[in-house]
This record gives structure tokens, sequence and C-alpha cells, in this order.
């Protein structure tokens, strides 16, 4: 028997990681084959998360859990221990954590989404800022 659940989640993975080739300039997002279960089976912190990405200006990677329909098209569930798997994993390999979700059967306004810590939210704004003081001194350098 086919398990809508996981045809769901497979084909969000896909969309996801799609829809952030095309919006994240200079970036390269792939999914994850098996969900990331054979890097968690074998220790590999490099096969784990669903989608994992890179993005040229920002020496880390990224590593994505993607969940979809948890609540249906008005509300979504979010579960803590999803943070704390994708954190883990993350650090596993020096990568940024995120979660991605969808509401599942939304026709309009937002229909995906991403969370991040605090803490990684604020790690990204400064690196737009470092990269954004580095552009300033260099061209005030050539002027």
């Amino acid at each position: 028997m086919v398990n809508k659940q996981k045809i769901k989640g497979t084909t969000f993975e896909r969309d996801m990681t799609e829809i952030l080739n095309e919006l994240v300039h200079n970036s390269s997002w792939k999914r994850v084959p098996g969900s990331g279960a054979i890097g968690t089976i074998i220790g590999e912190p490099f096969l784990t998360g669903d989608i994992n990405g890179s993005v040229a200006s920002i020496e880390k990677t990224f590593k994505a859990e993607a969940k979809v329909g948890y609540g249906g098209a008005t509300q979504f569930a979010l579960k803590k221990e999803w943070l704390d798997k994708i954190r883990e994993e993350a650090d596993g390999a020096y990568a940024i954590p995120l979660l991605v979700g969808k509401f599942s059967g939304s026709r309009g306004g937002v229909k995906s989404f991403v969370v991040l810590e605090p803490e990684v939210f604020a790690y990204l704004l400064n690196k737009i800022t470092e990269l954004t003081s580095e552009v300033e001194r260099l061209t005030s350098e050539n002027n």
C-alpha cells in the first residue's frame, strides 16, 4: 500500500528544492534521497536532513528538515523534536539548520515557510551586514 503522507512529503521536498534553487541566487539545493535516513543509519552527517544547500557567499552549508500537512490548510503543528533533530544534524556537519514547512491544501496566501532559531536568523543577518560593510569598504578604497 502506498503511504500518501510519504508521497506528499517527497513531493514537497522536491518542490522546495526547486523553489530554493530558483529564488536563492548563486546557490545549489539538493534533496537527500531516503529523507536523510541513510546518513543517520551510517553516521554520515553530510547525508542527513531532507534538503541540503549551499550559497556562494556563506561559508556554512544549509541543512533543512521538510514537513508538510501537519494541521491542514489553516494551521501547522510544529514539533520541537523536528527542530532539535535538524539542529543536531546541522551541528554534526557544521551547517545552518532550518525547517521548511507547507500548509497542506492551502489555496492562497502563504503556502510554505521557513523556520529558523533566533541565533541562526541573527547569524544570517550579521553575515549580510559583514558582506555589505566589506563591499562598502572596497568601493571606498577604489574611489
